[in-house]
């Protein structure tokens, strides 16, 4: 049955962006995404450097998520109609995910399609990695709906993340270009540090009271099960934090409600919001906690020590797997208990800087002075088609 629809569907599509490629392909540049309806800041990045150094390019924007609801996916092909104009029409199409039509349809071969993942480094296992696993899609779907299939170039933040890479999209390593990601850059940047530090100073004063802030970025949990179990585990933490020296926020996933809980001077004394993103409080942090998430790379491009409160490791590590051996590899200090966490944050404990050095060569290495300038002189040679 699902071969069936698959063929109907892509027969379907087929003729109507039949009909979008007998539009003339412009000079323009499409980005192209269903992770948010705002344009992440990689998108942002490279859209600003577009417009800024190659003005002579069209910039189109096409950010919308699938709804829920069977109301909502049909709304969504109006969506799928604009994309594939944007399809069509363009010579360089920028994806930060998973995106049918560009995977399904048979382009212009003046089109090139460039996979810039939303997630940094290469962590948990996804995509082809984890066919007809728990969390993971049906093979048979996957095959169908030919997932991952036409990307042309694939950035990699690091030289081993290409092999991981390489697995979850089932493409050659030939196709990827290992100098980082855009959003490296704003990682790195001193000045938007200091910005962003003054915005959340702005939005939380109380967040600048001499003391050294904690941040503890969790990993969204599948079931109600694994999420009943991650608020008790966020509420042992917080009383486990010695309020004399330290400020605790807690950001939760944005598929976790995308709050923000901030204890200041108590357990008791909490402040909420949802105003910035867990990288966003990295520029006001002095230690990460974290557990399955990326969000790690992060962390270490900006120098912050790590801490790994892995509660639920036993069940986690056993449904999604990871690329990297989650017990040895990582440059973090590991405790299955809030107190294990906060003693070693107490204590500043800390990993041999030796390793977090050759982990970040490995997995998040800043090649470039910019990463962004580099991808701009990139889409700019494949639009004059002059690429190498």
């Amino acid at each position: 049955m699902t071969l069936l629809f698959a063929k109907l569907f892509s027969l379907a599509m087929g003729i109507v962006y039949a009909f979008f490629k007998l539009m003339k392909t412009e000079d323009k540049v499409a980005f192209i995404s269903r992770q948010s309806e705002t344009p992440s800041l990689d998108f942002r990045y490279l859209i600003d450097e577009i417009k800024e150094e190659y003005p002579q390019y069209k910039v189109e924007v096409l950010c919308k998520m699938i709804p829920k609801g069977i109301g909502g996916k049909i709304m969504y092909c109006f969506e799928m109609l604009r994309q594939m104009k944007a399809l069509a029409t363009s010579r360089v199409a920028v994806l930060d995910g998973y995106c049918i039509l560009a995977c399904m349809l048979h382009h212009k071969k003046d089109l090139t399609i460039i996979q810039i993942w939303h997630a940094l480094g290469s962590f948990k296992r996804f995509g082809r990695s984890v066919l007809d696993m728990e969390g993971g899609s049906s093979s048979v779907v996957a095959d169908a709906f030919k997932m991952h299939n036409n990307y042309d170039l694939i950035a990699a933040s690091g030289d081993s993340c290409v092999r991981h890479f390489s697995e979850a999209f089932g493409q050659p390593k030939e196709k990827f270009i290992p100098i980082g990601i855009p959003r490296m850059d704003y990682l790195t940047d001193e000045n938007e540090t200091d910005k962003l530090k003054t915005s959340i100073f702005s939005a939380y004063p109380q967040l600048d009271n001499g003391k050294e802030n904690i941040l503890y970025v969790p990993t969204f949990r599948d079931t109600d099960d694994d999420t009943t179990r991650l608020r008790k585990a966020e509420q042992a933490l917080v009383h486990e934090v010695d309020y004399n020296r330290f400020n605790l926020i807690v950001k939760r996933h944005v598929v976790d409600g995308n709050e923000e809980e901030i204890y200041v001077g108590s357990a008791e004394n909490k402040l909420s919001g949802e105003k910035f993103t867990g990288m966003d409080f990295m520029a006001a942090a002095s230690y990460v906690i974290t557990d399955y998430s990326s969000i790690i790379y992060e962390a270490l491009l900006k120098n912050l020590p790590a801490y790994i409160y892995c509660f639920d490791s036993d069940k986690y590590i056993d449904e999604r797997g990871f690329y990297i051996d989650f017990w040895h590899d990582i440059p973090a200090v590991y405790s299955k208990t809030a107190k294990g966490i906060a003693e070693g944050i107490l204590n500043d404990k800390a990993v041999d800087s030796d390793k977090t050095d050759q982990f970040k060569k490995d997995y998040v290495n800043k090649k470039y002075p910019s990463i962004t300038k580099e991808y701009g002189k990139l889409i700019d040679e494949l639009i004059r088609n002059c690429y190498d």
